[in-house]
């Protein structure tokens, strides 16, 4: 009556942590989507949200947990967020690691390693060595995860990161006791378990009284096992730390069933059965339920041990787990052959012995690989030291022969030497007359060039200070007689505005040959900000059309001024033929660089027309005369109801400013 109270008691703990843990994520859950809802986040905020809902969706529900990342994933490779990429592709390995998906899990890392590569984010790379080397290590590849976790490491302690270094090293003495090198593991363990005491971080210490008890239960110390197996599991409870509970439940069931403690055996496998059942932990689960075979087999109930052998055999297979699976093959030929079915028995008998010959050859296959290294080694050593043997002898030999020619030498090299310095000495002066040519050159040019930009300033102040202000005083003149005029006939006011406008307009273009004379080279970053100025004025003059104007290409690269300005005033034509005609709504300019040219693309999703059928009159006449005049094209392509798109192109190529 006693175990089963306890029994009972355990399970109530066991069921009340896992309530909690769900609870508590389930907040944080509801936290997150209340924040998605906030229609003003930009794009970042966004995919950080999403992938924390993934995070915490990890042990609720995996499904919801690939929704939310995949969600976040999308919304990077839209947006073009190369660090929510690979956070995305990230995460989704680790929903895989948690599914025991290793080789899915890996795939994603390395998408992820590629992406880290790219934008420099040595943090997250050595992160994600680690994982990778984690991986391997669940997959029985110790060599590689030994290899990772080590790179992992080294980057680690270069960044100064003392608690992820502290966590490699745990990772690295894990390995080594899978390799059976005890004494070594348990060193590091309790190195790192120092550290850990110090920091006081719940999840990293319950780690580490695992593992040291897991060393300690491969030792067959077994008491102290249990007191680390015991340290952990308080802590695990206290914290929530379901996964740890699982692990050591798990452990906890070898002990007592190499105690012969069956019923205490049974109790903790079924223990750690039940979390790993809720987290869809398959690998665990691979392990537990051959834990449980074995057990009910060695209490002879055959009936209740086969449905747990399978069930290990089956997931073994699809993780690729070989150990797991051969232990499973090992378990079912005994309980066939204690059944007395010799068909199952020799089934299962061939089974074991080709998945055994299959571990063994890879096995032996490594061997062979690392004694072949180590021959090709000293062969090569040996080679180099005779190579290098013979070398001495031949060097001998030469300098016997080379020492009469080295005298013979140094007699042709002085002649040498002398006509050298002549012919050296002649060629300085040419370079020096040609130096001087070319300064003159130079300095002529430089003159000219700036004589020109004189007459430009002066032209350009001209234009400004005469026409300008004439310009402007019209405008002021029929705004006066729009006022004394207030009685006049809409007819007469309308002109009068008409007059204004066009006025004002005129202003506008003048000041854009201003700005274009008064520059000898027009930047693309001047051009981007000559056509943002003017989309303000228009978003002011059409409200109801949403602009967006981008660029891909470098803002620093340089056209004429004649270049840039046809090319702003071709722009310019082509948003006042959308404004005016398309009834459309959003309207896009962009500017890239598209093989060896410049092209910049007015898009609007308007009526559009079909071009076959319609007139396109002075506006594209004008564009292509302005283009054509600086070796440009200018490219339409419309469709009725689907927009109209315009395409302006030029060579970029560096040319002398003809303005």
């Amino acid at each position: 009556m006693l175990l089963q109270s306890k029994k009972k008691s355990a399970l109530f703990l066991l069921i009340t942590i896992a309530s909690s843990l769900i609870f508590s994520q389930q907040k944080q859950i509801n936290a997150l989507k209340a924040k998605l809802k906030d229609s003003s986040l930009n794009d970042s905020i966004r995919i950080k949200y999403l992938g924390d809902l993934g995070w915490y969706y990890g042990n609720v529900s995996i499904d919801s947990a690939f929704f939310y990342t995949k969600k976040g994933l999308n919304l990077s490779i839209k947006s073009n967020n190369l660090k929510g990429i690979g956070q995305s592709y990230n995460d989704l390995g680790i929903i895989h690691y948690r599914t025991s998906k290793y080789d899915s899990a890996r795939y994603y890392y390395r998408k992820s390693l590629t992406i880290r590569t790219k934008i420099n984010d040595s943090i997250g790379l050595a992160g994600l060595y680690s994982k990778i080397g984690i991986s391997f290590q669940q997959n029985s590849i110790l060599d590689s995860a030994l290899y990772f976790n080590n790179k992992s490491l080294r980057m680690y302690e270069a960044l100064g990161m003392k608690r992820h270094v502290i966590i490699n090293q745990n990772n690295i003495a894990n390995i080594y006791q899978n390799l059976n090198q005890f004494d070594k593991a348990l060193k590091i363990h309790l190195s790192v378990l120092a550290t850990r005491e110090k920091t006081k971080i719940p999840a990293e210490l319950a780690e580490s009284y695992v593992n040291i008890g897991n060393v300690y239960q491969r030792l067959n110390e077994l008491e102290k096992s249990k007191n680390y197996y015991d340290k952990a599991i308080a802590i695990s409870e206290k914290h929530n730390l379901i996964r740890n509970l699982s692990i050591v439940y798990n452990n906890y069931g070898n002990i007592y069933k190499e105690e012969s403690k069956m019923d205490l055996a049974l109790d903790f496998y079924k223990k750690a059965y039940t979390i790993r059942k809720n987290l869809k932990d398959s690998y665990g689960l691979a392990s537990v339920t051959g834990n449980l075979g074995v057990l009910y087999f060695e209490a002879a109930k055959f009936k209740t041990a086969e449905p747990y052998l399978h069930e290990s055999l089956l997931l073994s297979k699809k993780l690729k787990a070989k150990e797991l699976e051969l232990s499973a093959y090992k378990v079912l030929l005994m309980l066939k052959a204690y059944l007395k079915q010799p068909d199952s028995t020799i089934f299962y008998q061939k089974k074991y012995d080709d998945l055994n010959n299959i571990i063994r050859n890879e096995n032996v296959t490594k061997q062979v690989l690392e004694i072949e290294t180590k021959y090709q080694t000293e062969k090569i050593e040996k080679e180099n030291a005779i190579q290098k043997e013979q070398l001495l002898t031949q060097e001998l030999a030469i300098k016997n022969k080379t020492l009469f020619t080295i005298l013979l030498a140094s007699a042709l090299i002085i002649l040498g030497i002398i006509f050298f310095a002549v012919y050296k000495k002649n060629q300085l002066k040419r370079k020096q007359l040609k130096k001087e040519i070319d300064l003159k050159d130079a300095l002529a040019t430089i003159k000219t060039q700036n004589r020109l930009q004189e007459q430009r300033l002066r032209i350009s102040r001209d234009l400004h200070d005469n026409i300008g202000s004439q310009l402007t005083f019209i405008i002021s003149s029929i705004d006066n007689l729009k006022y004394i005029s207030k009685d006049a006939n809409k007819k007469l006011k309308d002109k009068l505005t008409s007059i204004s406008g066009f006025t004002s307009d005129t202003i506008h273009q003048l000041r854009d040959t201003i700005w274009a004379m008064n520059k000898s080279e027009i930047t693309v970053e001047d051009l981007h900000t000559r056509i943002l100025s003017y989309v303000e004025k228009a978003k002011v003059a059409s409200p109801n059309i949403t602009f967006k104007v981008e660029y891909n290409i470098d803002l620093n690269m340089v056209f004429t001024s004649l270049i840039g300005m046809n090319i702003f005033r071709v722009i310019q034509e082509a948003i006042n033929n959308s404004i005016k005609y398309s009834e459309a709504n959003q309207l896009e300019i962009l500017l890239r660089k598209k093989d060896n040219l410049f092209e910049a693309i007015v898009k609007d999703n308007g009526n559009g027309f079909d071009i076959k059928s319609v007139d396109l009159g002075n506006g594209l006449s004008n564009m292509e005369k302005r283009m054509s005049e600086v070796g440009g094209k200018v490219k339409i392509i419309s469709e009725k109801e689907k927009g109209t798109e315009i395409i302006v192109a030029v060579a970029l190529k560096n040319t002398s400013n003809d303005v």
